[in-house]
């Protein structure tokens, strides 16, 4: 649900003189004070305020970035029961099978952001789709519910990430998958020391902590990563997990 904004960070390496001042500005300049991030409450009226221009807002960013080709390449794996939690407006209804998915259950912790998706109904059409104001962190479904369970941009919002990935694991069939589009820490290091500059900005800003390490928070909450590629400079991840071991990773 977060921005894909911070996206801009990893392609300004390529871009215009104004985006190298500006980065060479990030990386002279002092570090920030340490200072509280914004409560989960604080962030929850941030998308509640931005919700119904959510879509213009990232549009151009997801573009620039080719954030929908990886947006499809993922939800194109979602198989059978599906739960999507952090669904913000509904970005991803549009790239669910209808042939592999037979029914969605989508929640959030933002109502305004709910009413948004309710609008693109259409877009999910002929799969059933029941969408649930809820916080991931203590999700209303019985243990192993659901055959896929999707996130995209929404481990960078949550205020304990590996809290609400534990229950997005618990949720899932023991031969289940969770599939992960996030935003998050750099392979490079001049990059990530401008995420972390601008860390406070951002997530006041769109509710996003952008410089997370996701493949850490993952295998903390007990997940097994099957597949894992990056791009944008090692900021965006693209993670297929399971909550087992494969076979090879255990004779590993």
């Amino acid at each position: 649900m977060a921005s894909a904004s911070q996206v801009r960070v990893a392609l300004g390496a390529l871009g215009s003189g104004c985006a190298i001042t500006f980065m060479a500005t990030q990386l002279l300049a002092s570090p920030p004070k340490p200072k509280p991030c914004p409560s989960e409450k604080a962030r929850k009226e941030t998308f509640d305020q931005l919700a119904k221009k959510w879509d213009v807002l990232v549009r151009s960013d997801e573009f620039l970035a080719g954030i929908g080709k990886l947006r499809r390449r993922l939800i194109q794996k979602a198989t059978g029961e599906v739960l999507e939690v952090a669904v913000g407006s509904g970005r991803n209804f549009s790239y669910y099978n209808g042939g592999k998915v037979t029914a969605i259950t989508a929640v959030d912790f933002s109502r305004a952001m709910l009413e948004v998706a309710d609008e693109k109904r259409k877009e999910i059409e002929p799969i059933p789709l029941r969408l649930k104001l809820a916080s991931t962190h203590r999700l209303d479904f019985e243990d192993g519910s659901f055959d896929t369970v999707v996130d995209t941009f929404g481990i960078c919002s949550f205020e304990q990430p590996v809290q609400a990935l534990q229950e997005m694991r618990r949720v899932m069939k023991e031969d289940g998958q969770m599939l992960l589009l996030e935003h998050g820490a750099s392979k490079w290091e001049f990059v990530q020391s401008m995420l972390n500059r601008g860390i406070h900005r951002h997530v006041e800003k769109y509710g996003c902590y952008a410089n997370r390490d996701i493949c850490k928070l993952v295998r903390e909450a007990g997940l097994h990563i099957a597949l894992e590629q990056r791009s944008h400079f090692g900021t965006t991840y693209s993670l297929v997990c399971t909550k087992s071991p494969l076979v090879k990773e255990e004779s590993e």
